[in-house]
């Protein structure tokens, strides 16, 4: 094995290449690469047609490493696997047996379209994906390794992290770098950098990677201890709520403390218009701590679903602390829970004025003990920031009212801007 194994990263998918969808395998893999110690020297999207079959052809004669995402699906225009024979110059072959799991943990019909999920090239591997229908597979073309997985983000990124990247350090010999993860809420991305680089002794190196609702932190070199110090100045820095040792995110955080005490939650939003409940379903299991939420969005909703006065609304105005509590304490009383939240803000790009302008979010917590809190943010001018940075900021303040209810005044102290 040379001593600079080059690899190259090769997205597939017509959505990606019409910009429909954003590409975020490249940073996702380059990074994770990059941390193996691999030189990556192409990162390449193309569309699902047949010029794809010569493209992996030439990228697996010029690297050692080719990792392909996309195109493992059951349709005429998922390609990868035929490319992949095509340049090894052998067969694809159909596996009973995979089809048969597949079959019977995910109901497929017996379309002949869906069996071409069970078609592998060769002497190839199979990966698992307990998140989708289409497994992943590596195996060699020529010198080169090839690992292909699913092109769905949720998909494809616990598949490298659990089984390829695993499969990757084996098969190249590699030793890979022992990093602290982290997961950081609120911080802007220019922000953590700058901090990060404040506490840099020179023996711990760091890496980011954005993601929708955080950013993912990896910590490596030094030992344990510097690494765990780096750490801990940063939770001194931003704030411990913010900053969290491992790979979470907030919604997640918000059901294992729900959990833990066997409570239910109802959610009630207005500017970010079910935002946090979608961030919540995501979560298999959910159903039984998730009530369900009002999405609230025009003044005559919060007046008929949460029973909000119409003159409060008319006084205070809709993105106020004192409708943010009622709408709290609606959405308690009406679904009968445990814990409630409500958002409402100005989300632009109009609607502001001097004492609201455009980022002004209020958020209110409400229990059924009686407990009601809310807190004014100011999210920046963003549309697409704001309601991101209200639905995180709502999470993480369910789970501080039920973890650390005499915690609750350090919301002042958040980095959000």
């Amino acid at each position: 094995m040379p001593d600079t194994i080059r690899a190259a990263v090769l997205s597939l998918g017509t959505e990606i290449t019409s910009g429909i969808i954003k590409d975020t395998h490249g940073s996702f893999l380059g990074s994770e690469l990059t941390a193996l110690g691999l030189q990556v020297d192409r990162i390449c999207q193309m569309s699902d047609e047949p010029h794809i079959i010569p493209a992996v052809r030439d990228l697996t004669a010029r690297h050692q490493l080719l990792v392909i995402t996309g195109g493992l699906g059951p349709t005429s225009d998922d390609l990868t696997r035929e490319a992949i024979a095509e340049a090894a110059g052998i067969s694809l072959v159909f596996d009973p047996e995979l089809w048969e799991r597949l079959k019977e943990s995910f109901d497929l019909s017996k379309a002949e379209a869906n069996r071409k999920q069970a078609i592998v090239p060769e002497g190839f591997h199979v990966v698992p994906n307990p998140n989708g229908t289409a497994p992943g597979i590596w195996g060699r073309v020529g010198d080169c390794l090839v690992c292909a997985m699913p092109g769905p983000p949720r998909e494809l990124e616990p598949m490298f992290r659990d089984a390829i990247r695993g499969i990757i350090s084996g098969e190249m010999g590699l030793t890979p770098l022992k990093e602290l993860e982290a997961s950081c809420f609120l911080i802007p991305e220019a922000m953590l950098e700058d901090v990060c680089k404040s506490h840099d002794d020179g023996t711990v190196r760091w890496r980011t990677r954005f993601q929708q609702y955080r950013i993912s932190l990896y910590l490596a070199g030094g030992d344990v201890h510097r690494r765990r110090k780096y750490l801990e100045a940063l939770k001194k820095s931003f704030g411990s709520q913010l900053v969290r040792e491992g790979n979470f995110e907030a919604a997640f955080l918000v059901y294992e403390a729900l959990r833990a005490q066997g409570k239910v939650l109802a959610t009630a939003e207005s500017c970010t218009g079910g935002m946090i409940g979608s961030m919540l379903t995501d979560i298999p299991g959910i159903s039984e701590h998730y009530w369900g939420g009002f999405v609230t969005y025009a003044n005559r909703a919060k007046a008929e679903e949460l029973r909000i006065d119409p003159g409060l609304i008319d006084t205070q105005g809709a993105v106020s602390e004192e409708v943010a509590l009622e709408m709290a304490r609606g959405a308690l009383s009406r679904a009968g829970v445990d814990i409630s939240v409500a958002v409402s803000g100005v989300a632009g790009p109009g609607g502001g004025s001097p004492n609201k302008p455009v980022g002004t979010v209020w958020i209110a917590v409400a229990t059924a003990e009686g407990n009601a809190r809310a807190w004014r943010f100011d999210f920046g001018s963003r549309r697409s920031i704001i309601r991101r940075r209200a639905a995180v900021a709502a999470l993480l303040l369910v789970e501080l009212m039920l973890r650390e209810p005499q915690r609750l005044d350090i919301v002042s102290h958040w980095h959000y801007s």
